[in-house]
């Protein structure tokens, strides 16, 4: 097909030549995980899975030391990060060359991406305190989770969301730090007969860093999270759930110098946002049959305020409510998962009207049915296939797929295949505007529809498990939000008429040695898009990024080492001078940051760390102007009771 996929697929052909060349240092593996929320409503093993996954552990997220989610999910393969400096800032992810709104993130398994912001998630307000799994699986999932699961899901668990309880445990830290930085946070889990209860909070305050490339103000962050889940035993095969999660921040952000750069410029601009969500559950699981259900009701609340020297400057409010039934049968060696579910979104958007009027409130609604189906079609040979269908109030009707095969070619070599289709809807800003005097919206979108082909091996030997996968993927009437309207002399959105298209490869491995445990990720991406006849790059999307990281007890009983170095490549951005000069296409450097990591058990139940992020202060940029996050320190102690 082109250049990109002939590279694809010799880079893919050579790894697994490397991999199968590779001596046997055993033939099975010392631990077998199962993904149960990511890649499929079934619970399926890592090893078995025809796709492309990261796992991060509980283990992995404490020797990390991370403040904020970005600092784990930084360096994972297929990933690009574009944060917008100061920790609040806008924090967008990219997953295999896709928009930032082609990423469905889940929380504790509730949708949690932003409706009022066009459906992506903004990184920025996710902490790492009392996260304890992230799973990121690449590729389109829309067969299982609906519109905009194009680039992949990623799944987030809390200390509240990651199971029973058999024993009361508490844990408590508390930090201080560079840039006026403070965090704390607790969380508690006890049982009472059949009631378990699981509860956390964590709050974080910083003065942040000064973006801008001019002037001295810094930009503060403040965020508190708090969230609770109960499971109640009702009977022998019933149980009800109901978990809430709330987060209340407030960043400070800078202007735009509209006049002389163009670039940020201090100001005093202040972002207020809260983010809820509720999942209530009735789970019917009968010891005796092979059937099961759940019904569950899904609730998620965005909303931002934004006022610029004090002065209401608008905002905007999503909410997502969502009521599925999945029914569950296994047989023989099938797992089948089927069921319905009905979506509904509601938008809001307000501010003072200047510029014509942008306040205006919007909702659509979704049916949808979905199957899925998981097995062995013979020996050796696992096969996964999931499907769904659409019913939207304002699109016409969509169809999501995706089939996978994994080839277990011996005991310690897998090879894997998969093909999907997935979907993402428009935005309510990109359907009916903003401000009528500078941008209109377009009703006559249609979705954007995006086609994968994934290849890819899996290896695991005795200390050493690695994977390595190779991807094309053409996106379909991708929605351009920025195109300029001749007949009315304003912006509107509009489908482009061409394709783009995504090639790419992404390896990891996982070395457990004796003195260490050392993971590394490389990815290389060529995506580009095709307008008109004309060809240009995808913005923000290195072609070249990896990541190495090492955990290590320094052969002591005390001590333990973290170290972390992200490579992130040569990319494009989009600069806008100061009127009427035209936007240009700039290139920015690529950087490594370094981070570590060095903790000290105290005893059985007290332990120090010492977190410096950027570890030689480099200086860089994701966004045009926007200076990244500079050297920070970190210094917390924590308790454990269990």
């Amino acid at each position: 097909m082109k250049f990109q996929t002939h590279f694809t697929c010799t880079a893919v052909c050579a790894a697994v030549a490397t991999l199968l060349s590779a001596p046997v240092l055993a033939q099975t593996p010392d631990t077998i995980e199962t993904l149960t929320v990511t890649g499929t409503r079934l619970p399926v093993q890592l090893a078995k899975l025809p796709a492309s996954v990261s796992v991060l552990t509980e283990e992995d997220i404490q020797a990390s030391g991370a403040v904020q989610l970005t600092e784990l999910i930084r360096g994972l393969p297929g990933v690009s990060l574009s944060q917008s400096g100061s920790p609040g800032g806008l924090t967008e992810l990219r997953v295999r060359g896709s928009e930032s709104n082609h990423l469905l993130v889940l929380i504790d398994g509730v949708v949690s991406n932003d409706i009022g912001q066009g459906s992506l998630i903004d990184l920025a307000h996710l902490t790492s305190a009392n996260v304890v799994r992230i799973e990121l699986l690449r590729g389109p999932q829309s067969a299982l989770w609906g519109s905009g699961a194009v680039g992949g899901v990623l799944s987030i668990t809390t200390k509240a969301g990651e199971g029973t309880t058999e024993k009361p445990s508490l844990n408590v830290s508390a930090g201080i730090g560079t840039q006026g930085t403070y965090q704390g946070s607790i969380n508690a889990a006890t049982r009472n007969g059949d009631v378990t209860v699981r509860t956390y909070a964590n709050y974080l305050k910083t003065d942040g860093d000064n973006i801008s490339r001019t002037g001295n103000e810094d930009d503060g962050y403040d965020n508190m999270t708090a969230g609770i889940n109960v499971d109640y035993a009702v009977a022998e095969a019933h149980t009800l759930s109901a978990k809430f999660r709330s987060t209340h921040y407030e960043n400070d952000y800078d202007g735009t110098d509209y006049v002389t750069t163009g670039l940020p410029t201090d100001a005093d601009n202040v972002t207020d946002g809260s983010q809820i969500s509720t999942k209530l559950a009735w789970r019917y699981a009968p010891s005796t049959s092979d059937y099961a259900s759940t019904l569950a009701f899904d609730y998620r609340k965005d909303e931002n305020d934004n006022t610029t020297s004090g002065v209401d400057a608008g905002g905007t409010t999503g909410e997502r409510l969502a009521l599925n039934w999945t029914n569950f049968y296994n047989f023989d060696n099938w797992q089948v998962a089927g069921g319905a579910e009905y979506l509904q979104r509601l938008f809001e958007q307000r501010g003072p009207v200047v510029f014509g009027d942008p306040n205006q409130k919007q909702h659509d609604n979704t049916t949808s049915l979905f199957g899925e189906a998981t097995g062995d079609l013979v020996d050796n040979v696992f096969a996964t296939l999931s499907a769904r269908f659409d019913n939207n109030s304002e699109f016409d009707d969509a169809v999501s797929y995706r089939a996978g095969l994994n080839w277990q070619v011996t005991k310690t070599y897998a090879l894997f295949s998969s093909y999907g289709k997935a979907i993402k809807t428009p935005t309510f800003t990109e359907r009916f505007g903003y401000y009528p005097q500078s941008f209109i919206g377009n009703p006559d979108l249609v979705p954007e529809e995006s086609e994968e082909w994934e290849v890819g091996v899996k290896a695991n030997w005795d200390s050493v498990t690695a994977q390595v996968s190779g991807y094309t993927a053409d996106l379909e009437d991708e929605i351009n939000g920025f195109v300029y309207d001749t007949t009315q002399g304003v912006y509107t959105a509009a489908n482009a008429n061409g394709e783009s298209s995504r090639d790419g490869v992404d390896v990891e491995v996982k070395w457990l040695a004796s003195f260490a445990k050392i993971s590394a990720s490389y990815s290389y991406l060529d995506a580009d898009q095709v307008s008109y006849g004309v060809t240009s790059t995808e913005l923000r999307r290195a072609r070249h990024q990896g990541a190495v990281s090492v955990q290590s007890d320094l052969g002591t009983e005390k001590f333990s080492l973290y170290a972390k170095l992200a490579y992130t490549g040569t990319r494009y951005d989009t600069y806008y001078p100061p009127y009427p000069a035209s936007a240009e296409t700039l290139g920015l450097s690529a950087y490594t940051l370094a981070s570590v990591n060095l903790g000290y058990q105290v005893s059985d139940q007290w332990a120090l760390s010492l977190k410096v992020n950027n570890l030689f202060d480099t200086d860089y940029e994701d966004i045009v102007g926007y200076a990244g996050q500079e050297r920070r320190a970190v210094l917390s102690v924590s308790y454990s009771y269990l």
